[in-house]
């Protein structure tokens, strides 16, 4: 992760009793928990941090993003040579963070109780190598990233939620995207990821869901110079499809993405398909 990116993750988004610009995945794993001062709380002082809709459900949880590099030190895989990578900007954009999960601790900055995740999202632990087709699957998120790093040689791919915050209620139940106060994304969005996209320029973001797709696009209001991609929401509400399926969306659409995108070239593209039908039979 760049020093520009530590800074919107873990200083502006998340505020941590430590240099950001020093601290990465190496440094996070020397206690296994990230050392958090504070939060961002632009919405809770804007009040639209509340589910219009329902008042119960209101943004408890925070999640940051995580990048090529950091995987690379998840996976002690850092000092890989990399000559033969792409270098261009890629992006994998979900939906938000949307489930209580052990790693999501309470704490109060500025008087305002929220759950940032005190481990590393989308990564938590050491994590295995994976390739094609080794987790292309739903409901796999972070080993996902990890093998479409790895397949697709992405040395600076990126991944985060389009909105930072869960809709939570005290049980842990989740609000979905539609149920957030209009400007509660809006803010999100300038304030956090049009940051983060705008220090990675990606040549390609690939929404995962057509909601992340159309609320990128009503609300970036940075360079739109990039291709955008949908690709299947990996969540368990689509379990009725089966495994094959979504190994083959996923491989298929990020392949066509990174060509379309001039990231791979035509007979690089090819290679890559040869190989996938090889793995399909």
């Amino acid at each position: 992760m760049t020093n520009e990116l530590k800074n919107i993750n873990f200083n502006d988004l998340f505020i941590l009793n430590t240099d950001p610009e020093t601290y990465d995945f190496n440094a996070y794993m020397a206690k296994q928990k990230h050392p958090i001062f504070g939060f961002c709380t632009r919405c809770e002082e804007k009040s639209c941090h509340v589910c219009p809709s329902d008042p119960k459900f209101r943004l408890q949880t925070i999640s940051h993003g995580t990048s090529s590099s950091d995987l690379l030190q998840a996976t002690n895989q850092q000092h890989l040579d990399l000559s033969d990578w792409h270098n261009e900007g890629v992006v994998f954009l979900m939906e938000s963070p949307n489930e209580t999960l052990d790693f999501f601790q309470e704490h109060e900055f500025k008087g305002i109780k929220k759950k940032p995740s005190t481990e590393w999202y989308w990564l938590h632990e050491p994590q295995t190598k994976q390739t094609y087709p080794q987790e292309f699957d739903r409901d796999c998120f972070g080993s996902l990233f990890n093998s479409l790093v790895f397949t697709f040689k992405l040395k600076n791919a990126y991944l985060s939620n389009l909105v930072k915050c869960g809709m939570n209620n005290k049980k842990g139940d989740f609000k979905q995207l539609e149920e957030y106060d209009s400007e509660c994304l809006k803010t999100c969005v300038d304030n956090i990821l049009t940051k983060e996209i705008d220090s990675i320029n990606p040549a390609v973001v690939f929404c995962f869901g057509n909601k992340v797709q159309h609320n990128l696009w009503r609300y970036y209001k940075g360079n739109h110079s990039f291709l955008m991609v949908t690709l299947p929401q990996p969540s368990g509400r689509n379990s009725f499809y089966d495994s094959h399926f979504y190994r083959h969306l996923y491989f298929s659409l990020v392949l066509e993405g990174l060509v379309a995108s001039r990231i791979l070239s035509i007979d690089q593209g090819t290679a890559y398909y040869r190989d996938f039908l090889i793995h399909a039979r």
